[in-house]
């Protein structure tokens, strides 16, 4: 298969999040101290509404790389051959131990 073009970015400390673990390894040492980050956090998102959030669904639907019809196609056979020769496998592998089991619990020590 082909690699994909898009690759994830490493993500960047921010000063909002190098303030908040300050604050919580500065809280550690402190008994009954709680960490202020929960409503910094939840108020740096910006709000956006159904329509906007749609668009921006549509925009990062169009980044995608899709498969082509082609390899969808092969992907699949590929798949249903492999499941193929493991049911073979699983098969006999039971088979053998259908015939062994019963031949070594029959010996008396």
């Amino acid at each position: 298969m082909p690699k994909s073009k898009n690759r994830r970015k490493p993500k960047r400390s921010t000063p909002s999040s190098q303030a908040v673990s300050a604050a919580a390894s500065a809280g550690e040492g402190q008994s009954g101290a709680a960490p202020e980050s929960a409503p910094e956090a939840s108020s740096s998102r910006p709000s956006v509404g159904p329509i906007q959030f749609f668009r921006q669904v549509r925009d990062e639907t169009q980044k995608v790389t899709w498969t082509s019809r082609n390899e969808t196609m092969i992907s699949t056979v590929m798949v249903l051959i492999m499941v193929a020769i493991a049911s073979v496998f699983f098969f006999l592998v039971d088979q053998v131990l259908r015939w062994i089991v019963p031949m070594i619990l029959s010996i008396s020590l």
